[in-house]
């Protein structure tokens, strides 16, 4: 009779168990992880099978999910979308091989993934708003329990202020507003406000943001949406010629907030520059525009602001030269963004 070892015997149950429960991994709000096969998703939850048992999480409470089952290129990409690097994540998705993918929960994140970055990138206006809205809208359609379908909803509200359709996009941020958790129903508001803020109702805006600041949940995630609100209610105080108190409001922000947000310190410092230029300040506005091109580049569409106001703020303080510059990163970068045809 052959001998069979004990590292062999090891690795057949590792290969059971691997088959049962699978690898797949929820990293969640606070650096904790929950690991096991996920079973079942819906918009709002995720079901996960484990050695203790079964449980659900929460859709707000994850930071992000690895498949066991994943292509390599797909972790590749997930890992260059959750750092802002969409074009590498579409890149590397080019590799995937479809016939390879069994698993209907990688296919969704594959849809997903390129239907997301193609509409980052169409904001960021290295693409088309159209295009990525039609591939992000049929995801949504095609994957209503998929536990991406919040987000994708929150990004096509996104697309539709780009393209100046405000009170649509409403529709999409109130679905955020119909969950259960404060911190969305925050996000919403906070996304609600700044949509009328584009559309040049800074009244209306200050409402949303004030409705967020008044809330008593203080949980991470709350406080993160109250940061954005209070830089929300800045840039209003901004429109309404009260540069001084938004001045030093997104200092306070500045100061308060953590170096790794670097989404909301390029839009601090954005929102910054446009309050000083509105009270008259171009050198200081300058010096706020360039913290976001030298240290918050990562954030494409806050980015193409920032090289726009430099473009134009570079000619006032007579440096024609660096104004060309920020010009041709512009539109070579971002030539489809709203700031570059302004």
């Amino acid at each position: 009779m052959r001998h069979i070892s004990v590292a062999t015997v090891l690795a057949l149950c590792l290969g059971i168990c691997t088959t049962v429960f699978g690898l797949d991994n929820v990293k969640l709000i606070g650096g904790k992880t929950a690991s096991g096969e996920i079973t079942g998703t819906t918009s709002q939850e995720v079901t996960i099978k484990s050695h203790g048992g079964t449980k659900t999480v929460p859709v707000n409470q994850i930071v992000s999910v690895s498949l066991d089952d994943s292509p390599s290129p797909l972790t590749l990409a997930r890992m260059a979308a959750n750092n802002g690097r969409y074009e590498d994540a579409l890149k590397a998705m080019e590799k995937i091989k479809p016939e390879e993918v069994k698993r209907d929960l990688v296919k969704q994140d594959i849809d997903f993934y390129k239907a997301y970055c193609t509409a980052q990138l169409a904001l960021a206006g290295s693409g088309e708003v159209k295009t990525a809205g039609q591939m992000l809208n049929s995801f949504a359609r095609a994957n209503p329990n998929s536990y991406h379908w919040l987000k994708a909803n929150e990004v096509l509200g996104d697309l539709l202020v780009a393209s100046k359709k405000f009170s649509t996009a409403a529709t999409f941020y109130d679905k955020l507003a119909k969950t259960p958790w404060p911190d969305y129903q925050m996000k919403a508001q906070v996304a609600i406000g700044r949509a009328q803020l584009a559309e040049g109702k800074p009244n209306e805006a200050l409402k949303a943001f004030d409705s967020v600041l008044a809330s008593q949940d203080t949980s991470v995630a709350a406080e993160a949406q109250k940061l954005y609100a209070r830089l929300g209610k800045a840039l209003c105080l901004a429109q309404q010629n009260k540069s001084d108190e938004a001045v030093k409001l997104i200092d306070e922000i500045i100061m308060s907030a953590d170096p790794e947000q670097k989404q909301l310190l390029a839009r601090a410092y954005n929102a910054k520059g446009t309050a000083l230029r509105k009270a008259g300040k171009p050198n200081d506005a300058l010096l706020a525009f360039l913290h976001v091109d030298v240290l918050y580049f990562s954030s494409p569409e806050d980015h193409a602001e920032a090289l726009a106001n430099l473009a134009e703020l570079w000619g006032e303080v007579h440096k024609p030269q660096r104004a060309m510059q920020a010009k041709q990163t512009l539109k070579q970068r971002y030539k489809n963004s709203r700031w570059a045809t302004q």
